[in-house]
């Protein structure tokens, strides 16, 4: 039986914004791994806690949540597995869904099993774990009740990070900051906090945040004219870093000292931090600080990087130590003295955390070289708290020894670049017997035919981890871990944010196809110009109808177009229906678009009000074809040519010529068996689709008197 099926059995995927995951590929003997754990507000406010087990998260919700008193022993009950997705879940599920309510992150970090393989520590009854959290540290232990199906008790061992401390005032996620109470009015506390920040006095920036990071000038403090107030930052063996937020997209750059000016990509090594930017409740900002990756003794190490350069997404205990903000929203903070855009980090950012305020010295810098001396620490930095953010700045560097981003910068390159299919068996299309492996083939194939049409064009992914007869789940943002050559980008959505895909290359398109992702939807606009539309889109949805009605309507669909100076290219929608894309040309509003779409629609349904229907409720239209123009629009997608659709089948959204749309028309025939064969034969009928240029004025105006 599937790992996941009892998860699956108690969630909607078309109502809850949970992670739906495929099985694990293999069985794993699982020694170290990922843990999170969830503050859950349902029914009644308890604990999630889930370790990464054999793939998924083997879960366990604790009423009280956990305790750091080696004599407290707190119930904990063994529930469903959860998939490896849910590390990074921190959202208010829907009302009317199993568990609705608020949840946020409110520990996450890497587990290590002591006792063996955790299965097998399972099968025994009794899990020993090290946990390394931002709030949870040391031993702990889970021992299964004997007269009890799956209850549990979960406890803290007696070590170093064994105190009498209560939790109870650790209640902000270690992501976004917020309680759960506050995550309903998210909105709300980004508000706020920029009306904090403009009344500290920031000058209001005119675009974005450009910044030029400050370069400490080297010294030591027989030179650096101590005061009482100064600043004094200890910089470990870590990569100094600008986060930049900006509409939601998280970019981590390291930023060089001195000789060692290297600037190196660090996000797509540490998908935790960029996780967590994107969860703060504000939509951009810039802000400074540095990267540390610590090891199995506490210190930070920052080679330790290559360990998931090598092996994409290798557990790491890492967070990032935030010293500075340069902007704020629109505000640009740098003016502010030191201490004032401290105060602001402070109020920003959960501590303890991913992205923390770093803790400070202050005085005249002796204790601060001292503790970095002891500890074997790179050195320091000494400040001016009065002193705004400027090139001439006069911070001053003290160094114990040197850090090496080089090697990082190299190891970034070491990084692996093919895409093997995993489970490359896993039968996808159970009609014809289609593979995992032969979805990836067919992306390969048709990839130069395909790929011009998603050129910076945000993707948005359908993930069919068991198949098409399994659970389906859109896929806008990122997986764990995902290849930083995998590209993404900000999408705004009717409601929020979202993050879709960039597919450019056929190594981007087996990726995809390696994590089941069927179907493609594109939306109508490139990234260079998120406000134009390219196409215009008129769907014929024949559920309730026939196809032959469908080819009727497109027919008459395309003697308007031809008679107003307008081209239209049909092709199949892989299931059922029929789409018909209209090109543009270049500066068109998605007004414009949807304008020309309704009034095509409207058109048709009053030529052949017998057989269509613009009716969007679905009782209402009867058995008719119903002629959707609302797939135009600058958050809604329509599937590619050339996608693959979630049929048994195995069906394509097949381009066609228009004296192919004929009543006897049989999308069937079209599959990912069939379609490579036809474009070498045929090539493909919608090649010029983005690159014709009509004069759209002239063409509505006689759309208009046709009309």
């Amino acid at each position: 039986m599937s790992k996941l099926s009892d998860y699956a059995k108690k969630r909607d995927a078309a109502r809850t914004n949970e992670p739906f995951g495929g099985e694990p590929e293999s069985p794993k003997a699982t020694l170290r791994g990922r843990f999170v754990m969830h503050q859950h507000a349902a029914t009644n406010l308890h604990w999630d806690l889930r370790l990464e087990i054999d793939g998924v998260l083997t879960s366990f919700a604790v009423p009280k949540g956990p305790s750091l008193d080696p004599e407290v022993k707190h119930l904990a009950v063994h529930t469903e597995d959860h998939p490896i997705e849910y590390l990074d879940f921190e959202d208010v599920i829907p009302d009317g869904n199993y568990g609705a309510g608020p949840m946020i992150v409110w520990d996450r970090g890497t587990v290590a099993y002591l006792e063996g393989p955790a299965h097998e520590e399972i099968a025994r009854g009794k899990i020993d774990f090290f946990l390394r959290g931002q709030k949870l540290r040391g031993r702990f232990a889970l021992v299964k009740l004997k007269k009890e199906k799956s209850q549990w008790l979960l406890f803290k061992k007696k070590d170093a990070y064994a105190t009498g401390a209560s939790t109870n005032q650790l209640d902000r996620s270690v992501l976004s900051g917020m309680r759960v109470t506050e995550l309903v009015d998210r909105e709300e506390r980004e508000r706020r906090f920029l009306a904090q920040v403009a009344k500290s006095g920031p000058k209001r920036a005119v675009a974005s945040h450009p910044v030029t990071a400050i370069v400490p000038s080297m010294g030591s403090l027989d030179d650096w004219e101590g005061r009482p107030d100064d600043f004094v930052d200890v910089e470990m063996t870590g990569a100094r870093v600008l986060v930049t937020k900006n509409a939601g997209a998280v970019r981590i750059e390291s930023i060089g000292w001195g000789r060692s000016d290297v600037s190196v990509d660090l996000g797509p090594l540490c998908p935790e931090l960029v996780r967590a930017a994107e969860s703060l409740p504000l939509s951009s900002f810039v802000l400074e600080g540095e990267l540390l990756v610590f090891d199995d003794h506490g210190y930070a190490d920052i080679s330790l990087l290559r360990s998931r350069a090598a092996d994409e997404g290798a557990p790491l205990d890492l967070s990032l130590s935030v010293h500075d903000a340069l902007g704020i929203g629109a505000y640009d903070v740098r003016s502010l003295p030191l201490e004032a855009r401290r105060r602001l980090v402070v109020d920003l950012l959960p501590d303890p955390g991913f992205l923390r305020p770093a803790n400070a010295f202050r005085g005249d810098g002796k204790d601060a070289v001292a503790f970095a001396k002891e500890h074997r620490l790179v050195g320091v930095v000494m400040k001016r708290a009065k002193e705004a953010y400027r090139i001439e700045s006069e911070w001053r560097s003290v160094r114990v020894t040197s850090p090496n981003l080089e090697s990082i910068a190299s190891s970034n390159v070491l990084r692996k670049r093919d895409v093997t299919i995993t489970n490359p068996n896993k039968i996808l299309f159970p009609a014809v017997k289609a593979t995992k492996a032969d979805l990836a083939r067919y992306y390969e194939a048709v990839a130069p035919f395909l790929l011009p049409y998603l050129h910076a064009r945000p993707v948005a992914l359908v993930r069919y981890p068991d198949g098409v007869d399994g659970t389906s789940f859109f896929q806008w943002n990122p997986p764990p871990a995902m290849p930083d050559w995998v590209r993404t980008v900000i999408v705004q959505g009717e409601e929020k944010s979202l993050r879709g895909f960039l597919l450019h290359d056929v190594r981007s398109l087996r990726y995809v196809a390696n994590l089941a992702a069927i179907p493609l939807h594109m939306l109508a606009y490139r990234t260079s110009a998120p406000h134009e539309a390219d196409f215009a889109t008129v769907d014929f949805d024949v559920d309730l109808s026939t196809l032959a009605n469908a080819v009727t309507l497109a027919q008459h669909l395309r003697s308007l177009l031809s008679e107003s100076g307008l081209r239209g290219y049909p092709k199949t929608s892989g299931q059922s229906g029929l789409h018909v894309l209209i090109p543009l040309g270049p500066g068109q509003s998605f007004e414009t678009a949807r304008a020309l779409a309704d009034l095509l629609g409207r058109a048709l349904v009053d030529r052949f009000p017998e057989i269509a229907t613009m009716e969007r409720v679905v009782k209402k239209r009867g058995a008719k074809v119903y002629v959707d123009t609302g797939q135009t629009g600058p958050s809604r997608t329509i599937v590619a040519p050339y996608s693959v659709r979630a049929v048994p089948t195995a069906c394509v959204s097949t381009p066609l010529v228009w004296s192919e749309v004929t009543p006897d028309l049989s999308p069937e025939k079209w599959t990912i068996a069939t379609v490579p064969a036809r474009l070498a034969r045929d090539g493909d009928p919608m090649s010029s689709l983005l690159t014709d240029r009509p004069d759209l004025g002239a063409a509505i105006e006689k759309l208009a008197a046709l009309l």
